[in-house]
């Protein structure tokens, strides 16, 4: 489907076309008619003229005219004023015609006739014929004058519109084009609002819009309330569910530890195993339940300030083993969503890079852009093959499991990133050879 501006545009543009063709067959046939009608006048004032300047012959009954009646345009050669007037056997001819030979038109006697003719030297003329009785006789005047110059200027006068229609098309055709601009510029300003929505920098829509998208965007406003709530009401139903079993959970557990426990080793530990996959997937859907019921939109979290006291508390925890810590973090970059994520997010990270790392755990966390944010963790440790990276990007593969003590590790982080809509990346670091992770939030 073609854009709406693009379909008001072309609507104007022929619209306009049309009009001002309309227009300007009208104003062409318009003058022309006004030119034929101021020449014809003049042809029936000639005509007048000459019917006065015909007399009788008292002796021979014959038609004579009177040549000092005669308009003097008439006796100029081609001077584009001619006449010819036919009485029977007899035929009176302007010398202006010279030895051009004007044919009549024969019509129905007492009426007036107009024509377009050939004249000489190329000339158009305009043709007045008129039937009368004179003494009896019937008598045919024709009065012709030169229509080319009225004609060129006529042509000329229609160029002249149709250039003022061209010009006039393209500027309203201009016009028109900004002003569809500016008029769907409320929809532009709303598909922006909605990329800030996505990206959390709004909450709503604003209404402040024409009254004719409101009703849209309130709309609009409702079904991202009533997302919300359901969303809510769902995670917290997850939540709840997943609390309820923690403390059954919990029991089993503790039956298999005591001492009087009944069954065998190799059965207690089956079950020992299968409660802590079902402890792992209830601390996973807690932790979804958590990520989506937070209403993160709009909020920025400094990294900062909640990334450096954790790095400080890794430094102790790994004290021990005399790592180098290369940290690099961006004063003014932040984070949309929740810091426990962001903690819990970075946190794993570092967690898994001092696990493997020999001596030296590096982490950058920028902001190249103003909805970019960069994350990147890397070690100096064993590191791993494409084959190993590629695995790691499988959702619910975990590298950490070889190893105790470490928690979900990097499963927890491929939740997080995925419920983020983030892109993760697994490599080798060029530098440290160890594993890099780097993680790009946009």
């Amino acid at each position: 489907m073609k854009s709406l501006r693009d379909r008001l545009t072309l609507n104007v543009l022929i619209t306009s076309i049309l009009f001002f063709v309309f227009m300007i067959a009208f104003n062409i046939y318009f003058f022309n008619r006004f030119g034929e009608n101021f020449v014809k006048a003049r042809l029936e004032h000639d005509m007048e003229a000459l019917l006065t300047a015909l007399e009788v012959n008292p002796e021979t009954g014959d038609l004579t005219l009177d040549d000092r009646a005669v308009n003097p345009i008439f006796k100029q050669p081609y001077s584009g004023h001619y006449f010819r007037i036919d009485a029977g056997v007899q035929t009176f001819l302007s010398r202006s015609l010279w030895d051009y030979q004007m044919q009549p038109h024969h019509h129905e006697l007492g009426t007036l006739d107009v024509h377009h003719i050939p004249g000489p030297q190329g000339q158009s003329l305009l043709l007045l014929e008129g039937s009368y009785r004179i003494e009896g006789k019937d008598v045919l005047i024709s009065v012709t004058e030169d229509y080319s110059p009225i004609s060129d200027n006529l042509t000329m006068l229609g160029l002249l519109i149709t250039s003022l229609g061209a010009g006039i098309i393209i500027v309203l055709s201009f016009m028109q084009r900004w002003m569809v601009v500016r008029g769907l510029s409320p929809l532009t300003e709303a598909r922006q609002e909605l990329s800030n929505l996505e990206k959390g920098k709004a909450p709503l829509l604003k209404e402040e819009v024409p009254e004719e998208i409101k009703p849209l965007v309130q709309e609009i406003n409702q079904l991202l309330v009533l997302a919300d709530n359901r969303i809510k009401r769902s995670a917290t139903a997850i939540g709840n569910l997943a609390h309820s079993l923690k403390t059954p959970l919990s029991l089993l557990e503790q039956m298999l530890s005591s001492a009087d426990n009944s069954l065998d080793e190799s059965r207690r530990k089956d079950m020992k195993k299968a409660l802590e996959d079902i402890r792992f997937y209830l601390d996973s859907e807690l932790r979804k339940a958590r990520i989506i019921g937070t209403p993160t939109r709009g909020q920025k979290i400094s990294v900062f300030q909640y990334v450096s006291p954790l790095v400080e508390t890794l430094k102790k925890v790994y004290f021990t083993r005399g790592l180098k810590f290369d940290i690099h973090l961006q004063h003014y970059a932040v984070f949309t969503g929740d810091s426990h994520d962001l903690m819990e997010l970075v946190g794993n990270l570092m967690d898994n890079a001092c696990k493997w790392a020999e001596k030296t755990v590096r982490l950058h966390i920028r902001q190249p852009e103003d909805d970019v944010l960069v994350i990147e963790v890397s070690d100096d440790g064993p590191g791993g093959t494409p084959e190993v990276f590629s695995m790691l990007e499988k959702r619910g593969i975990r590298r950490d499991e070889s190893g105790d003590g470490h928690g979900l590790g990097l499963s927890i982080v491929r939740e997080i990133v995925d419920l983020y809509g983030a892109e993760i990346e697994f490599s080798r670091s060029p530098d440290l050879g160890g594993l890099r992770v780097r993680i790009i939030f946009s």
